[in-house]
This record gives structure tokens, sequence and C-alpha cells, in this order.
């Protein structure tokens, strides 16, 4: 009886550890920052500030869990909400606002400029500091979104659309770790041409979307709901003040038809000009190709960014047999054929390779 006793109270006594060293680990990136009162000095593009540490600025700020159960609305309204804040100054507006649960951000352009954002004022709800920074080399507005660089550090606020109906606020670290808040609240000028958020005239897509027909981009076949399927419609930043914008004018059963246009960032307006493509025409027995220029290419076109190129493979039929594909060099503001090679003869024959056409 004795042991039977003894055998029992030690399994009772496992038990209970072994239910202690399971305890569930508490999640740390759920739990609070410390809170400091020291301050810090956040180097700009042109000054340096010190002011109170912002979580905006704090590394060991914890990547705040996202939830479709916690999703707020966004509140969207115009600027003028804002109407008499003077926290821009006296010589700029307000560009865009946005606001989270702990952060307002201001956008702020000068009044010479009111449509290039310049200016990224943050400030901390508990009124512990804050973060002003200015872009004077480079455009912040981005495609759906405003980005500052502050020396590996990446601020982006981002503006509701129908992709993105629930924007953030977030910091990049130089390690690629981020932090971001869901906006509650996000503020632009109206503007009656264009329901989206962004600005249309920052925005490369939407100014060439919305100036096609004047720029005389997919003249006589554009099919806007295509722009969003296929390769789709789409901005590649070559620099910050230049864009090679693609606008996918229809999508056919195997590969789309495209248009493109050169975007350059310039003052009161942007420069759109658009692309134009050497290809060869299938020859006539006995002759050599023929080399025509045009606007628009069919096929599967890819954009290299980092060497300003773009390659397209187009297909003659759908069973790819036949067809051609081409290397174009973006230089200055011109398309420059560099290789096209193609297999004219749809025979049911694959080579790995077309033929070389030119050089």
């Amino acid at each position: 009886m004795l042991q039977n006793r003894l055998g029992l109270t030690a399994a009772m006594v496992s038990l209970i550890f072994l239910g202690c060293t399971n305890q569930e680990t508490p999640n740390s990136l759920l739990s609070s920052p410390n809170s400091s009162q020291s301050t810090t000095t956040i180097t700009t593009t042109n000054t340096s500030k010190t002011v109170s540490p912002s979580p905006d600025t704090n590394p060991q700020k914890p990547v705040a869990a996202s939830s479709k159960a916690s999703t707020k609305a966004i509140a969207i309204g115009d600027i003028k909400e804002l109407e008499g804040d003077i926290i821009c100054g006296k010589t700029r507006v307000i560009y865009a606002y946005g606001e989270t649960s702990n952060y307002r951000v201001y956008i702020c352009a000068d009044t010479k400029e009111p449509n290039r954002p310049r200016y990224y004022i943050s400030r901390n709800k508990d009124g512990s500091g804050g973060l002003d920074l200015e872009a004077t080399n480079y455009n912040p507005q981005k495609d759906g979104a405003i980005e500052f660089n502050n020396e590996g550090y990446i601020y982006t606020l981002e503006s509701p659309t129908t992709q993105n109906p629930e924007p953030v606020l977030r910091v990049t670290f130089p390690n690629q770790k981020l932090t971001e808040e869901q906006l509650l609240r996000y503020l632009t000028r109206s503007n009656k041409s264009n329901s989206s958020a962004t600005n249309s005239t920052s925005d490369p897509l939407q100014y060439v979307l919305q100036n096609r027909e004047s720029l005389g981009v997919c003249k006589d076949n554009f099919r806007a709901e295509d722009g969003k399927n296929g390769m789709g419609s789409k901005a590649f930043q070559i620099t910050d003040k230049k864009y090679l914008v693609q606008i996918q004018c229809f999508l056919a059963a195997y590969q789309g038809n495209f248009e493109y246009v050169l975007w350059i960032d310039e003052s009161p307006k942007p420069l759109a000009i658009p692309l134009e493509f050497d290809s060869f025409q299938e020859p006539k027995e006995g002759e050599k190709p023929k080399r025509i220029t045009e606007r628009s290419i069919a096929g599967l076109p890819r954009v290299n960014v980092r060497s300003q190129t773009l390659t397209n493979f187009t297909k003659f039929r759908g069973v790819g047999d036949c067809g051609s594909s081409a290397l174009y060099k973006l230089e200055g503001d011109r398309m420059v054929l560099q290789e096209y090679r193609a297999k004219y003869a749809c025979d049911g024959n694959y080579v790995q390779d077309f033929p070389i056409i030119y050089p």
C-alpha cells in the first residue's frame, strides 16, 4: 500500500512539473515597447533635427500583428478638412495626410509645386516627438504610395485604392525588417477626373491612362478591363524622375498587345514621350525581311530596369513553332533595336533559337 501511494505521488509531481515546463511562451511581438525619455538626432537630406524618439524611428518597435478581424474601415476625405493647419509652414501646402492609431503624417509640397510631394512630417499622438524629412533629389510619389528615404530607412504612406483598400503606414529598416500600422484616415486633394486617391499628375501610369487619347496610345484597340490581366499595364521606375510606362492595349488568346511611354517628371507637368519599336516583316519569296517601325508590339514583353532593356517574344500562332524575339535598349528617349530573331515558317518544326535577322 505504501509503495502504491509513493508511486501515485511521484506521478502527480511529474504531471505538475510537465505542466509548468510547457507553459506557452508569451508573444513578445505583441508586447508594448519600453518608453524612453532620451532624445535622438535624426539626420535628413538637408537638415539635422533633434526630436524625441518616436516609434517611427525606433528599430525595436514590434511589427503589429495584422488580422482581418481587427481591420477598421478607413475614412477618406478632402485635404480641405485640415484647412487652417499650418504644420507645413507658410510657404507650403498639405499634399496628403495619413492617420493611424498612434501617428499623424503630413505630406507637404512647396506652394510653387503643389503637385509634387517633398516633405514628410510625422507627429506622435501622445506628444512624445516626431520626424521631419525632405526629399531634395528624388520624387517620393510612387504607384499607390508615397515613399521617403532617410539613410537606409524607408517611410511609406500608402494610399487607398480599389487594389489596396487597407493601406498602411510602414517603416522599413536597413536590415529589411519593418513595422506598419493600418491607416484609419487618409486625406488628399479632390480630383473630379480621377476617383483614385493617388495624384494622377505624379503617378506615371495614371497620367498616361488619363491622357491616353491625346498621346495617341492604343488609338483604336484599347480595352481598359484588360489592363489588369496577362502582363498588364504598369510603370517601371528607371531613375528618380524617369519611368517606362507599359500600357496593355488588349489581351488576345495567348499574348497581349502593348504600347510604351517614357514618362519624365518635369515642372510644371510631366513630359510623356510615346516610344516606337523596329521589327522585320515576313519577306516575300526571294526577298529579305523588311524593317518596319510601329508604336505597338505584340507578345510577352519583359522589362529589365537595371539594364534599361526590353525583351519581347512573339508567337505567330498559339503552338509556338513560329514567331520572333527582339531585344531593345532605352537610349535617351528612344527604344533602339539590339537584336531581332524570327522563324517565319509555321511548319510544325520547333527550334531552340530562332534565326538571327538583325544585326
